[in-house]
Formats: C-alpha cells, sequence, structure tokens
C-alpha cells in the first residue's frame, strides 16, 4: 500500500521542481509576486526568529509551503546571519520531529530514504534485535532496534552535532553487517538530525535573486526584524573590570574573575560555538553551565551565555541551569568533566594536557594564579 507524504510537514523534502507551478521560476521571485505571500513569509520569519517555530497558518497548501521553504532559504543565504541560518534549520527539524512522532515506522523509512539514509526496517520478532538498556532504578529491559541504517548513512549524520553524546556511539549501539540497528526514538531524532543538515546545506546552496529591487527591499526588512528580536538576545550583564594589569583575580576571596580571554580551550570554544551563532550540544551546554556556576556566576548570568542559542527556551534553560548550579532537586551543585572525560567525549581541542590540572576548572585557577603573580610582581616593580 502506497505511503502518503504530507509535505505541508515536510517541505525540504521536495525541489521546487517536483511541482508544476513551482518549476517555472525560483519560489522567492514568486513570493514576491504576490502581496498575499509576501505578507505569510515575512510573518514566518519573524515566527522562527522571535518565538523559534512554525505557526500553524503559515501555509496553506504543499505548493505554498514549498514556496515560502525556499525563499525563506534565499533570505537566510543573503543576510549571510549564521544565528538565523542555524535558527531555521532547527525551527524545520524540531517541527518535523513533532509529526514524526504520528508515522508509523514504514512511513519514517521513506522519509528516511528520501532525505539520503540507507535504512531498512525489520519486521517480525525472530529478526528485531533488542537493545538492553538499564534505568536510573536499576530496571532492565530490551528495547526492540527495528530499524536498520548503513555505518555510513549513520555516522555521516552523528558526526557533526551528535558526536559529542555518548548515546550515539557506535560502542553503545547494536552494530551488524555493516548496519547500525537503532529503536524508533533514536531514529527518529537521527531523522530530526538529518533535516537540520539538509536545511543548512540548502541554504549554503542558495541562490538570491541579489539584483533583484524587490528582494532588496524584502531583505532589508528581514534584516531590520532580525536586528530587533535579537537585540536583548546578545545583550550579556557584563561585570566592571578594571585595566588589565591592575584586575583581581579574586582567588583570595573565592570569587573569582571572569575573562573569557583566559578560558581553558574546551570552555572557550564553547562560548565561542554560541557567540558565532552555532548550537553546542547537551554535553557542551551541561559542562559550560557547571564551569561558569564553579567560577562564581550565578543562575541569571549563566543563562545569559545561553540566550543567544537558537533553541533557547527561557523556562527549559533556567530549570536546566539552576540544576545544575545545585538549586533545584537533590541541591548537588556539578563540576563541569574532568580533562580525561572532556578529551574523550571529543570536547577537548587541544593534543596536549593544559598546565594547571587535570580538570578545566583547576586550569582556569591556575592561570588565574599566573595572572596574580604577576600583577603583585608588578605592583613590586613600581613599589621599588
Amino acid at each position: 500500500m502506497a505511503q502518503y507524504i504530507d509535505y505541508t510537514k515536510y517541505p525540504f523534502i521536495l525541489s521546487p521542481g517536483e511541482l508544476p507551478r513551482l518549476g517555472v521560476e525560483r519560489p522567492v521571485v514568486i513570493v514576491l509576486r504576490d502581496s498575499g505571500l509576501r505578507e505569510r513569509l515575512i510573518n514566518l520569519v519573524r515566527s522562527i526568529v522571535e518565538r523559534a517555530e512554525l505557526s500553524e497558518d503559515s501555509c496553506s497548501s504543499i505548493e505554498e509551503c514549498v514556496l515560502l521553504y525556499y525563499a525563506v532559504l534565499d533570505l537566510a543565504k543573503a543576510t549571510g546571519d549564521k544565528w538565523f541560518q542555524n535558527r531555521i534549520a532547527l525551527v524545520y527539524s524540531k517541527h518535523a520531529s513533532r509529526s514524526l512522532d504520528r508515522e508509523s515506522p514504514e512511513k519514517l523509512v521513506i522519509l528516511g530514504r528520501k532525505l539520503g539514509l540507507d535504512v531498512s526496517i525489520f519486521t517480525g520478532e525472530p529478526n528485531i534485535p533488542k537493545l538492553l538498556l538499564v534505568s536510573k532504578s536499576r530496571e532492565v529491559e530490551f528495547t526492540p532496534c527495528e530499524f536498520a541504517i548503513t555505518v555510513t548513512s549513520y555516522l555521516r549524520v552523528v558526526s557533526r552535532r551528535l558526536i559529542h553524546d555518548q548515546t550515539y556511539s557506535l560502542v553503545n549501539n547494536i552494530v551488524s553487517n555493516g548496519y547500525v540497528f537503532l529503536d524508533r526514538r533514536t531514529f527518529q531524532r537521527i531523522l530530526e538530525e538529518t533535516v537540520f543538515n539538509r536545511v543548512l546545506e540548502k541554504i549554503e546552496e542558495a541562490t538570491p535573486p541579489l539584483d533583484s529591487e524587490d528582494f532588496k527591499v524584502l531583505l532589508a526588512e528581514i534584516e531590520k526584524t532580525l536586528s530587533e528580536a535579537r537585540r536583548d538576545q546578545y545583550a550579556r550583564s557584563k561585570r566592571e573590570e578594571a585595566p588589565k594589569e591592575d584586575r583581581s583575580t579574586g582567588l583570595e576571596r573565592g570569587e573569582l574573575l571572569v575573562d573569557e580571554e583566559l578560558f581553558p580551550p574546551c570552555m572557550k570554544r564553547i562560548v565561542d560555538t554560541i557567540r558565532s551563532g552555532g548550537n553546542p550540544s547537551h554535553v557542551e551546554r551541561f559542562n559550560l553551565a557547571a564551569f561558569l556556576g564553579s567560577i562564581g556566576l550565578d543562575a541569571e548570568e549563566v543563562l545569559d551565555y545561553f540566550k543567544s542559542t537558537t533553541d533557547f527556551n527561557e523556562k527549559i534553560a533556567r530549570y536546566q541551569v539552576e540544576h545544575i548550579l545545585g538549586l533545584r532537586g537533590g541541591k548537588k551543585k556539578y563540576l563541569p568533566y574532568s580533562c580525561e572525560k572532556m578529551r574523550a567525549s571529543g570536547l577537548c581541542p587541544v593534543q596536549e594536557q593544559c598546565k594547571g590540572g587535570k580538570n578545566p576548572l583547576a586550569v582556569y585557577k591556575y592561570v588565574l594564579r599566573r595572572l596574580e603573580r604577576a600583577r603583585r610582581e608588578g605592583q613590586d616593580n613600581r613599589g621599588s
């Protein structure tokens, strides 16, 4: 039986040429000539930027959804704004993920193949491998892994953003005869990540009509919307800083100086990822929050670091940060991973061991001690 695919939910699967009325011109040109579609496009961008979601009435037909999707990609490419591009990819992938919950296993396989994955499905109990899982309450269960994806396809997806999550490591999954066997939940996550990557790839391939005056007007309006929406997101409360040579490290008082330039390489890389519009993994976010909390930042100051991430949700982020800082639950304050575990998780960007200790917090304190020593020596030299 043929499987119907609702392309209003998955517009990224179709190319404009696959729909007769879209194969004539570039989608954004058609949108620009229709005042109604142009208004829908602006509202769609605002929904993506301000609320990180696709509104239910963003489009009313397959043609409209595909037109608007490709028009958004053209705008994203024209702005050159990495934060905007990542946010678009995130919103479409999350929107698709919610729809995937209601699809049959067979439909998931079809969608996976249309997205370029080499995937199959196993049916019948004797043929389905089962993965042993142990819950936090020590209960043992076996989850059926009915989806088989080639190792090549699998690694192509997880090697980007999921590489730091041990859940997706090959050693923690069933691998046999060149295939990785996944349960439904994990396969849906792989599909979501594939959509994220697909959207970013299509943005890179987009060729917006930069010579069109109508497009230039629309682009200016979108850039203004971006600027207004992100003004507060990028604002961070900054501590008063004296000239570097006179700054106190705070080691004696237990209130450490916060200087991103002095952060260990692993923490600096996570901060740079956020600043450049990237989307750090859950493990990276945990370690940055634990590190920031350990050097003295409160929950509000830690949250400020994450407000510019593409998928920032105030309620969820606050709960997670307060949990890491020991303000919720069991009141346990978490520390960042050790250097060894950071390296094993792929989070350490340097080959050699950093001087000062075996975890990011110890390394940072070591750097501050050296700064404090230099500051004191400078004061002594000026006094003599």
